[in-house]
C-alpha cells in the first residue's frame, strides 16, 4: 500500500537485512535512503581468495521467508540463488564427549552416563515468566542442574571464554544454538514435545524426520558462482525503483547519531541501524568486551562428503580450538566434482591470540582421521566482535537508549549484531530489519 505522504526512512548499512528492509519500505511508497560506510554492499556476505580458489566466508547461507525472498528476488535476480527447502535448508552436526552426531547440532547426551538423570530432570522443568539474570540461570532453569554442570555451561565457556554468570542468558543462542538438547530417541522425543514447553527445550534426535513443518518454512539461498557483481545489482536495482545509495559516508555516534557531520534525526522520519552497533562506537573499545573470529581453509586430498555428512559442525568439545567446521561440498550444488574438498574453520579466540594453522590442522584430523590434509590458510584478518556478556549489555543498551532519547518522538530500530541478544547470523539480522520495517509500516499506517 502507498501512503499519501512520502516519509523518509534512512537505513544504515548495505548489508542483507538492510537491503530487504529498504526494498519493504520502497515498494510501499516511502523515501528510502541507504547509508554505508564501505565500498560494496552485502555486509558480511562476501568471498575470499583463498590458494585453493575463492571462498565464502565462513558459510553464508540465508535463510528467508517467502516475502524477504521475492524481495531478494527482485534485488539480484531469481535466478541468483539456489534454493534449499524442507530439511535441506539447514543440517548441522556437532562434536561432544569425543562423539560425532550427524542427527542434530544439539548437545547429544544419548549414551552419557548422566543421561537417565538429565532427562528426568528435564521433565521436571517448567516454564515460567521470570526473566534469567545470567546465561548460567537461564540454563538450569531449561534444562536442570544436572545438564547444566556436566554438559551446556562447559560448552558456553568454552565457546566464549567467560563464565555463564557474566553471560546475558540470549548467549545460549548465539553462534551455537543451545536451546535445546537431545536427550532420548525420537519416538520418545516426538511424544515428550507434545508439551509445548519440553518442545522448546528437548531436540529432535533427528532432524531429516521433523515432527512439524521444518523451520517454519523459511528457505535457504545460496547465490549461484558467477553471480558476485552484487553491488552492481544492488546499485542497478536502487537506480530502477527510486533508492537513494550512498557509499563511503561517514556515520558517527557522539552525543547522538550523526551522518556525514549532520545529525541523523533532523533529516528522516525513521532510522534502520542494520550494521553493529558496536562499529559506531570507537570510544568504547577499551570498555566493551570482545572477541575475535578467525577463519582457516583446508584443503583435503579426496571428496568429503561421505565423511561429513552435514553443512556444518560445531564443536563442543573444550579441550579443542575450533569452533565450528564448514563443508562446502554439502550444500553448495556449485562446489566442483573434483577429487579434492575445501573446508572452512572458525574459530572464536581471545583478541590478538589466534591459534597456529598446524594446532587447527590437527585438531581437524582428530575429527575426521581418515581424512589427509594437503594444504591451509589462513585469512590474514580477523572479525573483531562484543562478546554476548551482561557488561556489554548494558553499554550497547545505554548507547541505543541515548540515539533514541535524539531522534524523540521519530522512531530508530537497531536490526544489527547484538550477540548480548543472540543477534549474530544473517537469518537474524534480515529478520530483525524486514520486522523494523513492517512496524514502521504499522505506525504510519494508524497516524
Amino acid at each position: 500500500m502507498a501512503f499519501k505522504q512520502r516519509k523518509k526512512v534512512t537505513i544504515l548499512g548495505a548489508s542483507i537485512g538492510g537491503l530487504v528492509s529498504a526494498a519493504e519500505l520502497a515498494a510501499s511508497g516511502f523515501d528510502v535512503t541507504i547509508i554505508e560506510k564501505g565500498k560494496s554492499v552485502g555486509g558480511l556476505y562476501s568471498k575470499v581468495k583463498t590458494p585453493f580458489g575463492e571462498q565464502e566466508l565462513g558459510m553464508h547461507v540465508l535463510y528467508v521467508n517467502q516475502n524477504q525472498f521475492s524481495h531478494l528476488s527482485e534485488i539480484f535476480g531469481k535466478d541468483s540463488f539456489h534454493i534449499l527447502s524442507g530439511t535441506q535448508v539447514d543440517i548441522g552436526s556437532c562434536e561432544n564427549f569425543g562423539h560425532k552426531f550427524f542427527n542434530s547440532h544439539y548437545p547429544n547426551v544419548i549414551g552419557h552416563h548422566f543421561q537417565e538423570k538429565i532427562l528426568q530432570q528435564l521433565k521436571e522443568t517448567v516454564s515460567d515468566n521470570k526473566k534469567s539474570l545470567n546465561a548460567r540461570e537461564e540454563i538450569i532453569k531449561r534444562f536442570g542442574k544436572t545438564a547444566a554442570t556436566e554438559v551446556v555451561n562447559p560448552i558456553l565457556e568454552t565457546l566464549w571464554k567467560t563464565k555463564t554468570e557474566l553471560l546475558t542468558p540470549d548467549a545460549i543462542h548465539c553462534f551455537f544454538d543451545l536451546r535445546r538438547i537431545v536427550a532420548c530417541t525420537k519416538r520418545e522425543a516426538d511424544t515428550l514435545k507434545t508439551d509445548e514447553w519440553l518442545d522448546r527445550v528437548l531436540a529432535n534426535p533427528d532432524q531429516l524426520r521433523p515432527k512439524g513443518t521444518a523451520y517454519d518454512g523459511r528457505i535457504g539461498l545460496i547465490f549461484k558462482k558467477g553471480h558476485n557483481n552484487i553491488s552492481e545489482r544492488v546499485s542497478t536495482w536502487a537506480q530502477e525503483i527510486g533508492v537513494e545509495l550512498k557509499f563511503e559516508s561517514e556515520v558517527l555516534i557522539d552525543d547522538g547519531l550523526y551522518i556525514d557531520n549532520l545529525p541523523a534525526h533532523e533529516n528522516t522520519d525513521a532510522c534502520i541501524v542494520a550494521l553493529p552497533l558496536h562499529n559506531l562506537v570507537p570510544a568504547l573499545a577499551n570498555e566493551l568486551d570482545q572477541l575475535e573470529l578467525s577463519i582457516y581453509y583446508l584443503q583435503t586430498s579426496e571428496k568429503i562428503s561421505d565423511e561429513f555428512p552435514a553443512y556444518y559442525l560445531l564443536s563442543h568439545s573444550s579441550n579443542f580450538k575450533t569452533s565450528r567446521i564448514v563443508n562446502y561440498d554439502s550444500y553448495d550444488p556449485d562446489t566442483p566434482d573434483v577429487g579434492s574438498s575445501v573446508i572452512a574453520v572458525e574459530v572464536i579466540h581471545e583478541l590478538d591470540n589466534a591459534p597456529p594453522q598446524e594446532e587447527i590442522v590437527s585438531e581437524v584430523e582428530l575429527l575426521f582421521p581418515s581424512l589427509n590434509m594437503q594444504e591451509s590458510y589462513q585469512l590474514p584478518k580477523s572479525l573483531k566482535f562484543c562478546s554476548p556478556t551482561i557488561n556489554n549489555s548494558r553499554i550497547l543498551d545505554s548507547v541505543s537508549q541515548q540515539i533514541k532519547h535524539n531522534f524523540v518522538d521519530k522512531p530508530i530500530y537497531f536490526s544489527g549484531m547484538r550477540t548480548d541478544k543472540g543477534v549474530f547470523f544473517s537469518h537474524h539480522t534480515i529478520g530483525a530489519a524486514y520486522e523494523a520495517a513492517l512496524d514502521y509500516k504499522r505506525r504510519v499506517a494508524q497516524d
